[in-house]
């Protein structure tokens, strides 16, 4: 995967580890700890180091053999306008790899295993029991300075183009590629993304189960939203 992504409002930087005191980490527990940022988690919102440590765990690829190889997390960071870029003008502005920049979101993509929410037969598209086709689960979050600014649609476009011009290597032994999104239907904004993103509704899960804390309220049941489509076939 490109260990840099630009896009014209955006640079994402692959994110291979976040070991507490680096600035990865920084980033990444003040996005856990803001309570609208993590609104639709299911994580919850961070209240420790160690709770953010927990999530990064479980996001980032590991050393160990298996499927955490195909994870792939990009933090997502404002391009800022510079002095020389107002006054410069379009054509002779900065690098954008060299423009400064400010924090705001993240991106991940999880291979879908036995830990993942499971879903009736209808909506899991592709089998569970394919062995040719990778499926991974999106997700993403921003700070709320991060809002209201297509950064999301942004962000997700252009890691999708770069999971399909990647080596096929990379996703050995697998020759197709699936993205699956969970999205509460309580959530517009991220189904507009979707639409936005090229993933199909493919149907409405109602989840009932033990309560979980979810946009400021314990809920025993959701209806869910379950969108995908197909980046390599």
């Amino acid at each position: 995967m490109d260990p840099v992504i630009i896009t014209p409002r955006l640079k994402l930087v692959l994110l291979i580890q976040a070991a507490r005191g680096s600035p990865e980490f920084e980033w990444l527990h003040e996005l856990r700890s803001d309570e609208q940022a993590t609104w639709w988690s299911l994580y919850g919102k961070a209240k420790s180091a160690e709770d953010t440590e927990k999530f990064i765990k479980g996001c980032l690829p590991s050393h160990d053999a298996g499927e955490t190889r195909h994870r792939v997390a990009y933090t997502v960071h404002e391009l800022l306008e510079t002095t020389e870029d107002a006054s410069a003008g379009q054509a002779q502005a900065a690098d954008p790899r060299e423009k400064p920049t400010r924090f705001i979101g993240l991106l991940t993509l999880v291979p879908v295993d036995a830990g993942s929410l499971p879903l009736p037969e209808s909506l899991a598209l592709p089998p569970p029991t394919s062995t040719t086709t990778l499926t991974l689960e999106l997700a993403y979050h921003f700070l709320p300075i991060g809002w209201n600014k297509g950064y999301a649609t942004e962000s997700i476009s252009a890691v999708f183009a770069a999971c399909r011009n990647t080596t096929p290597s990379f996703w050995s032994p697998f020759t197709s590629l699936y993205v699956r999104a969970i999205v509460n239907e309580g959530n517009p904004a991220s189904l507009r993304v979707m639409q936005k993103t090229g993933m199909i509704d493919r149907g409405v899960y109602e989840w009932t189960g033990k309560a979980v804390f979810l946009a400021g309220e314990w809920t025993e049941r959701s209806s869910l939203h379950i969108c995908g489509r197909y980046l390599l076939e």
